[in-house]
């Protein structure tokens, strides 16, 4: 395993803490400094310094735009949204950004959240600093007027090049933290196209046309590829290789057409650069 996710693991720690201890050189192996990408081996001591009690451990959250109306980040994974359920000393995106400017829209509890992420999730999201631009918004996925793409490493060797789930979504009625498949459920569409296939994996290219709970996730375990790393609808055992890759919207003030591109994680691209994968021309 990666050094960071041993940290990780080990300590309890969202993967974006870890990633700046080890930036920050806070983390020894065997009394040098290392990168959070070195391979964990076997007989090694790993140290870490942890700031002082009381001191937050707060990761950077990469901010991709920003102007008076809304605010577009890169979003780390293991951070939530906002912090329900969550002690409010925890570091959530909501938390995070209040700090480097206002939020607003919604509700108080999630003040600008326009849409989510889940906290396993990575990828480029958008906020809202005004209710204004919160309303107009949320008026756009609401509409489906959004573009929104995505990268799921998936377990198992896709035959088709490109397909379409249609399955209905509801929770699931003793597991409520699940979501499931069901004809009582919402309308769900997700698209997918494959870029790389490779032992026993396929890298694809998501487009959710609708925007239920865990939609991707439980979409792609229905068909039985489920996400690499899932702990919910899959193996679990490693992060969770979903990455919002892509978003497409209209600026709520000026109305212009913008979109963000999150550049892939390095579990990613890693595992795109290695070899003997079969992609698709032009992925």
């Amino acid at each position: 395993m990666r050094l960071d996710r041993v940290v990780a693991a080990r300590l309890g720690l969202p993967r974006a803490v870890v990633k700046e201890l080890f930036r920050s050189e806070d983390v020894q192996v065997d009394g040098s400094h290392v990168k959070g990408a070195a391979r964990a081996r076997p007989g090694q001591v790993v140290e870490v310094s942890l700031p002082e009690a009381g001191e937050a451990l707060w990761p950077e959250i990469p901010v991709l735009y920003e102007d008076a109306a809304i605010v577009v980040i890169d979003k780390p994974p293991g951070i939530p949204v906002h912090a329900a359920g969550q002690g409010r000393d925890k570091p959530t995106v909501v938390a995070i950004l209040k700090k480097r400017g206002p939020l607003a829209g919604g509700s108080p509890e999630r003040p600008g959240v326009v849409h989510r992420l889940d906290a396993l999730t990575s990828g480029v999201m958008v906020l809202s600093r005004s209710e204004e631009a919160w309303e107009k918004l949320v008026d756009q996925f609401r509409r489906r007027k959004v573009k929104k793409e995505y990268l799921a490493l998936v377990e198992g060797e896709l035959e088709p090049e490109e397909g379409e789930i249609t399955g209905r979504l509801s929770r699931h009625p003793s597991r409520p933290w699940r979501m499931r498949v069901s004809r009582e459920g919402k309308e769900a569409q997700t698209e997918f196209f494959v870029l790389a296939r490779k032992a026993g994996r396929s890298l694809l290219l998501v487009r959710p046309h609708t925007g239920r709970t865990h939609q991707i996730r439980v979409h792609l375990s229905a068909i039985g590829h489920p996400v690499v790393g899932d702990p919910v609808y899959g193996k679990g055992g490693e992060r969770l290789m979903l990455h919002a890759w892509r978003l497409g919207f209209r600026h709520p003030g000026s109305g212009k057409w913008m979109e963000f591109v999150a550049p892939p994680p390095a579990e990613f691209s890693d595992w795109f650069a290695e070899k003997g994968s079969t992609g698709r021309k032009g992925s």
